[in-house]
């Protein structure tokens, strides 16, 4: 994704304030500041930005214009529901809406600006990715290589109850298989401050990711049952609530997505792409800066 630059933003919007043209605004002698009663006009502040950041603008608006003829030469479009999606969890990882918004004035920055800037980087993106060629060889032999990606592992979904006493682990296994709830349990008893305050949930593990005599027990469990196991971290209290069996993929009902990741995986990165679009275009630069 590219960079987001936000004084670069507020250039482009004070070169083209309210849409009108430059040399209209330029012209104006419209008072926009007054300093111990000496008045700084219009003119004098679209001179100064044109003069430090005019090159930066205009070399922004001649990408843009280069990535919107070539999504129409290319027919590429912008999902509006991958936009949708994507600006939500960007959205999540500033922690909500609020902070988001924060962030974004701390940067001079409007939701609008933003969006737009989303926009512009996803529809570039795009772009590198339909200009890779993906042949059906290429792409059946891409799945090969990275069929573990695309495989589904052995998995169980599992909670537990970390205790420091194997007294306390056999006490709390009883009152399970005597119909207790383990949520409950775990929020009183759990030392796990990861999985305690969601009733010992920890959801789906593949074989690896947890210590030896926890994935032996949980991977040995049938589906509700009870079983105890000590590892380095204590004594495990573990359920398993459901069973996912390992299935190699089939390829022909994953092969558009393995198309995509191929295309993904060999596009040209953003800068590089750009800069071959302006190599390529009939490019004049007919301003010069002052």
């Amino acid at each position: 994704m590219k960079r987001i630059n936000a004084l670069l933003l507020i250039v482009i919007l004070a070169l083209s304030v309210f849409g009108a043209p430059l040399a209209a605004l330029a012209d104006s002698e419209e008072v926009v500041a007054k300093v111990n009663g000496a008045a700084i006009t219009r003119q004098q502040l679209l001179q100064q930005l044109e003069a430090e950041y005019g090159v930066y603008a205009l070399q922004d608006l001649i990408q843009r214009e280069l990535v919107r003829q070539k999504s129409e030469e290319l027919q590429v479009s912008l999902d509006e529901d991958e936009f949708a999606e994507t600006f939500d969890l960007i959205t999540a990882q500033f922690g909500g809406p609020e902070m988001l918004q924060l962030v974004l004035m701390q940067n001079g920055l409007s939701e609008a600006q933003f969006q737009d800037q989303l926009r512009f980087s996803m529809l570039l993106s795009a772009l590198t990715r339909a200009e890779v060629q993906a042949s059906e060889d290429d792409v059946l032999q891409w799945f090969e290589q990275n069929r573990q990606a695309y495989d589904q592992p052995l998995a169980v979904e599992v909670s537990h109850i970390l205790v420091d006493t194997e007294e306390l682990a056999t006490e709390l296994l009883a009152q399970l298989e005597e119909g207790a709830s383990l949520a409950e349990l775990a929020q009183e008893h759990s030392l796990d401050p990861g999985s305690a305050p969601n009733g010992g949930y920890i959801g789906l593990i593949t074989e690896g990711l947890t210590v030896p005599e926890f994935e032996a027990m949980a991977f040995g469990l049938e589906v509700g049952a009870f079983g105890v196991a000590e590892s380095t971290y204590g004594w495990h209290v573990i359920t398993v609530h459901s069973r996912q069996e390992a299935k190699a993929a089939d390829y022909a009902e994953i092969a558009d997505q393995v198309a995509e990741d191929y295309r993904r995986a060999n596009a040209m990165d953003v800068e590089s792409y750009l800069n071959k679009l302006q190599q390529e275009a009939d490019l004049e630069i007919i301003w010069e800066p002052k």
